[in-house]
């Protein structure tokens, strides 16, 4: 009789064992947060509500990516503690490659209860990238656009080979220092601007920044765009796209830019003619769109009537909030400009004291032409050689000028319809 009671006591116990652990396999594996970072690495936190038995529990946990960086796992436990972690590759089979299965114990200290645990790591292969599409206002008789509007949207990309659904999906660019798996040797740097979320149901109101589809609030250091419910990024679909804003009016001021090196001359081929170089068209705006502008492409199109057409393509930086950011379309069809090297001499001379000494004497022509039917306006920017102890000036100018840098000047013209404009300058440095 002592005997079969044993046995049945025995029995009990693996029955009660089995049952905890089907219970722990029975949760949710969706993603409670999933936040991504621009330069193909993500954090992945998995929760799922489990019942814990008095005392030690073993879970398997088999939703892990297929190359998480096992070193940067954290498991917490709701009123528990987590005692043990072992990883063992034979989960599912994801590009030709097992998965690892975590196997967590887990100390309850109480009663039997349900418990929230949660599993957070770092995994590679899903990224993110911004594109906006900036659409200028047409203008009467060509002249230069003075008004456009801005639409942001983010790109997804899932390389994991798996499905994933998360309840937030945050977006992280900047300058975070990640070591993904704890190991030298694979340290990462990303461009942290901004997180942002998207939401799928969010039904935005207009104002002059136009339709917001991203609440902005902080993170630490950054910005942070507050998401929406149960976000799908499937394996089978490598891009998914979302709007961040749309319609964000901007005020466009153009600038035609005519910019060289020290030694630059718009020679043609043999040295013997000028040959006319397009001024580059650059658009210069401010962010208003009610939210920071995180780095990205930039496409340019032009309205005419209800046609949108592609006028130009550029990449720009992070941009905070009511900062400028430009864009260059690409140069003139219309104003053009030459440069040449008149004269470039050393010349020695004596100071008050009777010290001898050397400066260098440049003197430059550039010469701007407008084959367009409206006067421009444009910006010469030269560059300024380097020579001696790089003390320059410029002493003879038929324009006025400015200074922008160490060894720049600018000169602002307007070049008349149909005519020319002549710049002649002398710079001495010593």
């Amino acid at each position: 009789m002592r005997r079969i009671n044993s046995t049945l006591i025995a029995f009990l116990i693996c029955c009660l064992t089995y049952q905890s652990t089907a219970r722990a396999q029975s949760g949710n594996n969706s993603l409670s947060h999933l936040t991504i970072y621009n330069a193909g690495v993500a954090e992945f936190l998995e929760e799922r509500t489990m019942e814990l038995q008095p005392g030690l529990n073993t879970i398997e946990w088999r939703s892990l990516m297929p190359k998480a960086y096992l070193r940067t796992v954290r498991v917490l436990a709701q009123n528990a503690e987590v005692v043990r972690q072992d990883v063992t590759y034979d989960g599912a089979q994801v590009n030709s490659e097992k998965s690892p299965v975590l196997h967590l114990v887990i100390q309850n200290r109480g009663a039997a209860a349900r418990t929230l645990v949660q599993v957070d790591y770092l995994a590679p292969n899903i990224s993110w990238q911004s594109d906006y599409a900036l659409v200028l206002e047409p203008t009467p008789n060509g002249e230069a656009p003075t008004a456009a509007t801005l639409d942001s949207w983010v790109s997804l990309y899932n390389n994991t080979g798996v499905d994933l659904t998360a309840g937030t999906v945050d977006l992280v660019a900047g300058d975070i220092a990640l070591l993904p798996d704890g190991g030298p040797g694979f340290r990462a740097e990303y461009a942290a601007q901004t997180s942002i979320n998207a939401s799928r149901e969010y039904e935005p109101s207009l104002d002059s920044s136009g339709a917001s589809f991203a609440e902005v609030s902080s993170l630490s250091a950054f910005n942070r765009f507050t998401l929406g419910q149960n976000i799908d990024l499937n394996a089978n679909s490598l891009i998914t796209r979302f709007p961040i804003f749309q319609r964000a009016r901007l005020a466009v001021v153009q600038r035609n830019v005519f910019e060289n090196t020290h030694d630059t001359q718009t020679l043609g081929r043999g040295g013997f003619i000028l040959l006319p170089r397009g001024l580059d068209v650059r658009l210069v705006a401010k962010n208003a769109a009610g939210s920071p502008m995180p780095a990205g492409l930039v496409t340019i199109y032009q309205r005419t009537g209800t046609l949108a057409q592609v006028v130009g393509q550029d990449r720009i930086s992070f941009t905070p909030q009511n900062a400028e950011f430009s864009v260059t379309q690409g140069r003139s069809a219309t104003l053009f400009g030459t440069r040449r090297i008149l004269e470039r001499r050393v010349i020695n001379y004596k100071d008050k004291n009777d010290n001898s000494h050397d400066k260098l004497v440049t003197r430059v022509e550039v010469v701007l032409t407008n084959r367009g039917k409206q006067p421009s306006e444009a910006m010469v920017r030269e560059g300024i050689e380097r020579y001696d102890d790089n003390q320059w000036k410029i002493v003879e100018s038929t324009t006025p000028s400015e200074q922008l840098g160490a060894n720049t000047v600018q000169f602002k013209v307007t070049v008349p319809a149909g005519g020319k404009l002549t710049i002649v300058y002398t710079v001495e440095c010593e």
